[in-house]
C-alpha cells in the first residue's frame, strides 16, 4: 500500500490532483482503523496449537526450551493425552533437562498447549505462562506473555 501511495503522490503533483491525494489518505486511514478494529481477543486453551514464528536472531527472546537429557523408569511413556498439572508433574518432576532459549531453527514448527498457569514475576506482578509440548516426552516450550506480545508465536486454535 505504501508503494502505491508513493506512486500516486508522485503522479499527483498539480493542484487538480490535491483532492485525489486527500481522498487516498482518508481511505488509507479508514482501512487501517478497520483492520485494527477487526483484531479480537482470543482465549488460549489446552490442546490448541502454537506455531513458532519468524526469528531474526539465534534464538527466541521469550520462549525457553526444556529438553530432557535423562529419563527415569517412572517417566510416563506417552504424554499425548494428559494435560494441566498431570502433564506438568509427569514431564518436569522426573529426569534431567537442558534449558536454553528456543533456537530459531524451530521457526515454522509447532507445539501443543499442555498446561497454562499464572506465576508472579520479580515485581510481584502476575503473568501467564503456557507450556507447549514440542516433541512427545522429549522437549517442551516454556512461553511467557511477552512471546505473544512480540509475535514470536502464531496461534492456531483447535476447532
Amino acid at each position: 500500500m505504501v508503494v502505491i501511495n508513493g506512486a500516486t503522490f508522485r503522479l499527483c503533483t498539480t493542484k487538480e490532483f490535491n483532492i485525489l491525494k486527500k481522498l487516498i489518505l482518508i481511505l488509507n486511514f479508514f482501512s487501517t482503523v478497520t483492520l485494527l478494529a477487526q483484531q479480537e481477543e482470543v482465549e488460549i486453551k489446552i490442546q490448541d496449537t502454537l506455531y513458532f514464528n519468524q526469528c531474526n536472531s539465534t534464538s527466541y527472546q521469550y520462549i525457553d526450551y526444556y529438553k530432557k537429557t535423562r529419563f527415569e523408569e517412572k517417566d510416563t511413556n506417552d504424554l499425548t493425552h494428559i494435560y494441566n498439572w498431570d502433564f506438568y508433574n509427569a514431564f518436569f518432576n522426573t529426569g534431567d533437562f537442558d534449558v536454553s532459549r528456543l533456537p530459531c531453527s524451530m521457526n515454522g514448527k509447532y507445539g501443543i498447549i499442555k498446561h497454562i498457569m499464572s506465576i508472579s514475576n520479580e515485581e510481584k506482578k502476575s503473568q501467564t505462562v503456557v507450556i507447549a509440548m514440542i516433541e512427545n516426552n522429549i522437549s517442551a516450550a516454556y512461553i511467557t506473555e511477552k512471546a505473544f506480545l512480540n509475535d514470536e508465536l502464531i496461534y492456531a486454535p483447535k476447532k
